[in-house]
């Protein structure tokens, strides 16, 4: 999408500390929250997005009042409408738009509050802190304020971040429950694809069968999984080869000189 930039165009652009999405001037800025509204919490305005906007953005004024702001812990929506209104890329009627749904999330319940910060951590990729924050909504006082839907979709995340962070088996638990909760394909697929992976053939099969599957579906699931574990495998073959080709322009540099 192209975002016409009145502004200066920053050399260096800011990293979003949850999506990791990259934004070049205040105009992408504006327009990353803007599309992102409800996974802006406080935690969004940093320090580092203040001296982005003084020294990258040049928007020298606006990051003085947010550093301000900042120290003195003003509301969400005094922090999102100073950098809206700091530029003309919204209309006023978007803004008061973007301050309603603002006044929603300040409104959700601390449960839903604190799904979300789980799942920014998720979306940032910071597995260890995403997988703490699930297990706390599962465990403690928050978690009889989900459905038994929502609970599963919990627990489907949570084993998410325990793949990466724990074990196969840790993983695969968390997603067999969540399917008994969620009853949503997604999980029950997770889960056989971790059984797939750790070699229990068997009990894949015996899986498939009990869920219901016919011959034809089983076989689907094993094919989208070989497909899956060959494109990482070559990923990581091409990453040797670049690796591979970077050492080869080393050396022959070195021979060069």
């Amino acid at each position: 999408m192209f975002i016409r930039c009145y502004g200066k165009v920053a050399t260096e652009p800011y990293t979003m500390p949850y999506t990791g999405a990259r934004v070049y001037s205040l105009e992408e800025l504006c327009y990353y929250i803007g599309n992102n509204i409800y996974t802006i919490t406080e935690d969004f305005f940093t320090k580092s997005l203040v001296e982005w906007l003084d020294k990258e953005a040049d928007q020298k004024v606006l990051a003085n009042k947010l550093d301000t702001m900042i120290t003195n812990k003003n509301k969400l929506k005094d922090l999102v409408v100073t950098i809206l209104c700091a530029c003309d890329y919204y209309r006023e009627f978007e803004i008061r738009e973007l301050m309603r749904v603002i006044d929603d999330i300040v409104n959700l319940p601390l449960h839903e509050k604190s799904k979300i910060r789980a799942d920014n951590y998720m979306r940032a990729g910071l597995y260890a802190k995403s997988a703490a924050a699930y297990r706390k909504l599962l465990t403690g006082a928050y978690a009889v304020n989900f459905t038994p839907e929502a609970y599963g979709d919990i627990l489907h995340n949570l084993g998410i971040a325990q793949f990466y962070t724990a074990s196969f088996e840790a993983a695969e638990r968390d997603f067999k429950e969540a399917y008994a909760r969620n009853h949503r394909a997604e999980s029950l697929h997770h889960y056989l694809y971790l059984l797939l992976m750790q070699g229990r053939k068997d009990e894949f099969e015996r899986e498939c069968i009990e869920h219901g599957m016919n011959n034809a579906q089983l076989e689907a699931i094993r094919n989208r999984f070989n497909e899956e574990k060959m494109k990482v495998q070559k990923r990581i073959i091409d990453d040797e080869e670049i690796e591979r080709f970077k050492e080869d322009l080393r050396k022959a540099a070195g021979s060069a000189i």
